[in-house]
């Protein structure tokens, strides 16, 4: 008996030391889980946006804008017309760095889904110290949340050209036969 004591409490030692090695993060996991999701839904969000659409209605302003450049004199601007005008050019500030911001937003959402993807990976594997997991949760949850306020800019950007062009395009189109 004396013999296999040792070895009893070797395999008692070995076993509790395994068994502390496989902890249950099942919080943290699920805390991933929550913002993959998240991230589907803004990703949802984003490819909602018509960029066919907004690529019209920024092509719309600058053909009316170029018409109206050729055609009126600025001196003879009535205040309707330059009304009209000043709302209408929110297209053009508005559109300003729209097609850099699309291409940014679609690469930091499929980089995002795959860093919580691997972070999944490693908590599942226990590839990352159980103290250090919060703090790379807390950091992907602040991606999650620019990338939620860049996504929100952007679609707001987008139905603000889209709506004003539906509100001023053809206005402003009138105004462009008539001075012919």
């Amino acid at each position: 008996m004396s013999k296999k004591l040792p070895y009893f409490i070797f395999l008692l030692f070995t076993l509790s030391y395994l068994s502390s090695c496989t902890t249950n993060n099942e919080k943290e996991i699920k805390s991933v889980e929550e913002l993959s999701i998240k991230v589907k839904l803004l990703k949802s969000t984003f490819e909602s946006v018509n960029m066919d659409d907004v690529k019209f209605a920024k092509d719309s302003y600058k053909t009316n804008m170029d018409k109206i450049s050729m055609y009126h004199v600025s001196d003879t601007i009535e205040y309707d017309f330059a009304h009209t005008l000043s709302l209408y050019k929110g297209v053009k500030k508005t559109g300003k760095n729209l097609n850099e911001n699309y291409r940014t937003n679609k690469k930091n959402i499929e980089m995002l889904i795959l860093q919580l993807d691997k972070l999944k990976i490693d908590i599942e594997n226990n590839a990352i110290q159980k103290d250090s997991i919060q703090s790379f949760i807390d950091f992907e949850t602040k991606n999650v949340t620019k990338l939620s306020d860049d996504i929100g800019t952007f679609v707001t950007n987008c139905e603000y050209i889209l709506e004003t062009h539906d509100a001023y395009a053809e206005k402003v189109r009138g105004y462009t036969v008539a001075f012919k």
